[in-house]
């Protein structure tokens, strides 16, 4: 058993159904935890590198609060409604790399960071739209943010003449800016899971 497939609760090399290989990937709790650890470096980590661009370079039309807490407003929303695209994300690309014939253990590691970090920022491309939609300026998503974190004047102010960007344009930048950032994101989550699989192989 190689370390990419101790690491990642490994699935059969053979072509079955992709539910198979789903089913297979979280029959351990391994599969479980590289799920939760990859959403936290991808929707915080990754969120924060992502935040900074959409707010601070692209100036997008948030929720009028401080902006720590729109980042954890935004990276929270990101964690649970992109929860389900990495559901399947993780046991696909772990399918793909299983099958390749030929390569290095080292190898096989980068290329499911690669097509991990890949297949989710791709996944991102509709997040522009939908936090426009959720929690967009204006919005009740807003209003409610607001009435949690409370009404930041100074962000409101600095905000309130901030252009309108098409959402293809901000879902195409998204997927430019954001694929490399959760290629390095799944680096790190990769090499936890692979640390805590270890453990808990010798234990």
């Amino acid at each position: 058993m190689t370390t990419v497939e101790l690491s990642l609760a490994a699935v059969p090399r053979t072509r079955q159904a992709a539910t198979h290989h789903v089913r297979a990937f979280y029959a351990r709790p391994t599969g479980w935890v590289a799920l939760v650890v990859h959403m936290l470096f991808v929707a915080y980590a990754g969120g924060a590198v992502m935040f900074w661009f959409h707010c601070m370079v692209r100036g997008e039309k948030g929720p009028p609060v401080n902006n720590w807490f729109h980042y954890l407003t935004d990276s929270t929303l990101a964690f649970v409604g992109l929860s389900i695209a990495m559901f399947f994300i993780l046991p696909t690309a772990l399918t793909a790399v299983s099958m390749a014939r030929n390569i290095g253990e080292q190898a096989k590691a980068a290329v499911y960071v690669l097509l991990v970090g890949t297949l989710f920022g791709l996944a991102t491309f509709p997040g522009p739209f939908l936090h426009d939609l959720l929690v967009g300026r204006g919005t009740p998503g807003a209003r409610i943010v607001v009435d949690i974190w409370g009404y930041d004047r100074h962000v409101a102010l600095m905000t309130a003449h901030n252009p309108e960007h098409w959402w293809v344009t901000e879902g195409l930048l998204q997927v430019l800016v954001g694929v490399p950032v959760y290629i390095v994101a799944s680096l790190f989550a990769f090499t936890i899971v692979r640390a805590i699989a270890s453990r808990a192989q010798g234990s």
